[in-house]
């Protein structure tokens, strides 16, 4: 048996037909597969400098949404939770994640009639928020509080795609996040790093150890992030952005070490 240590992302490079990725974004139409795959492997090099053990998952040139694995899986402990996703074009994504994943842990699922991305997913030491959205529903929500010991608490998405479009968790009680897209009667409990709506995509951030992932190209955000002791890596994700994806979007993270039979 051989032991990955410290932490582990699952990846998957955009795939041929990444251009034709579900998107509202108005600039859907520009997407540039060749600049993506730049940007992914700059990603994946961010994971490396703070540590993180990267799995690759095969490209999936037929499946245009499919580097976007956060989305199929949540992981809970020592499980996963196999997203039943409601976007028909996604949905063979999951069955290539649970195969994966299926290598590691034990597989949970839910009923035909829950709908869920792993990108409404929001776990926080105690409490798991979940974006009631366009994709995700109440009923998935409910059937995921069984299989965890943590509150599970809904939080309406009021404009974007996902929660964690609009906030992500950075640890010590802090949440980066824009309130004007969510319900956030429920997280003000934390702590705030408050970004306005023409900063929007910088919300999505991915926090590992005390060094923050972040999208490149908000200077305000960032120094903000500075102002609490964390330190950021930038990433360029202007392909990302136009396909309606942000940074935790590109991996699954499993934050323990993983042992392989």
């Amino acid at each position: 048996m051989t032991t990955l240590q410290t932490i582990t992302a699952f990846v998957r490079k955009p795939g041929l037909s990444f251009p034709q990725a579900l998107s509202r974004h108005p600039r859907k139409n520009d997407i540039s597969l060749a600049i993506a795959l730049n940007q992914h492997e700059t990603y994946v090099e961010a994971l490396k400098k703070v540590g993180v053990i990267v799995e690759y998952l095969p490209p999936q040139d037929h499946l245009p949404d499919a580097t976007f694995i956060e989305d199929t899986a949540v992981i809970l402990e020592d499980k996963f939770l196999l997203c039943p996703m409601k976007e028909l074009s996604r949905q063979t994504e999951t069955q290539l994640t649970s195969s994966a994943l299926g290598k590691y842990l034990d597989r949970l699922t839910l009923d035909s009639m829950s709908t869920l991305d792993g990108g409404d997913v929001m776990d926080t030491p105690e409490t798991i928020f979940v974006g009631l959205s366009k994709r995700t529903n109440l009923r998935a929500i409910q059937a995921l509080s069984k299989f965890t010991s943590k509150k599970v608490v809904p939080v309406a998405v009021t404009k974007g795609l996902h929660l964690k479009s609009a906030t992500t968790f950075l640890g010590n009680n802090l949440l980066i996040i824009d309130p004007t897209r969510v319900d956030s009667s429920n997280l003000k409990s934390f702590d705030w790093i408050e970004v306005n709506p023409s900063e929007s995509y910088s919300a999505n951030c991915l926090a590992l150890r005390n060094v923050t992932l972040m999208p490149a190209g908000f200077p305000n955000v960032r120094d903000k992030i500075h102002a609490h002791g964390l330190k950021t890596l930038e990433i360029e994700m202007s392909e990302f952005e136009k396909a309606d994806g942000g940074i935790t979007c590109l991996s699954i993270i499993i934050p323990r070490q993983l042992s392989i039979h």
